[in-house]
């Protein structure tokens, strides 16, 4: 018998899911993007979650209909947010026995998960200050980085004219051409 199969799990149709959370297929579909979840095929080919699956996708829910958002549902650590007063916990997961339970795709999937996840937490804080920084204006800058702009400015505006310089250089060559003529 594969080890994958020896653990009887309760098997949640979408429908009845969606239909106890009041939702339709693209609620459904973006909360299981939302929460990187894919639903299970059985034998017959029919989707399915865990019970530990639509347990968050109903905590998901239940997190949109008190903030009418999904964002925030994940905290910055990439940890499940808990409403005050809640608990995953309090959620009814079974838990199960660890152990070697995951096969080497599963293993590689979730290592690759946490992957991904921990690079969006490594490059967040450089792309709110990006997006920061195109938000602010000159006046929003502090008076040593306003020096500093200055400063850039000036050296790299001329302080001649181009146009002027060339006109006189031509004009002095023009005279000493004349003045070597007349010599």
């Amino acid at each position: 018998m594969d080890s994958q199969n020896s653990v009887v799990e309760q098997q949640i149709r979408p429908d009845d899911l969606m239909g106890e959370l009041g939702i339709k297929k693209d609620a459904y579909y973006a909360y299981l993007k939302y929460l990187n979840l894919k639903a299970e095929k059985d034998l017959n080919g029919n989707a399915f979650l865990t019970e530990v699956q639509a347990n968050l996708v109903r905590a998901l829910r239940s997190h949109v209909q008190e903030t009418g958002k999904m964002e925030g549902f994940l905290n910055s650590n990439g940890e499940l947010a808990v409403s005050e007063g809640a608990s995953l916990l309090d959620a009814d997961i079974p838990m199960e026995e660890p152990g070697d339970r995951y096969g080497d795709d599963q293993l590689n999937d979730l290592i690759r998960a946490a992957a991904e996840l921990k690079g969006q937490q490594l490059v967040m804080p450089q792309l709110v200050i990006r997006e920061l920084a195109q938000r602010m204006t000159y006046e929003d800058l502090p008076e040593d980085i306003k020096a500093k702009v200055e400063n850039v400015r000036e050296s790299a505006s001329p302080k001649y004219q181009p146009a002027q310089l060339a006109t006189n250089l031509l004009n002095q060559w023009r005279d000493r051409q004349s003045q070597m003529q007349a010599a």
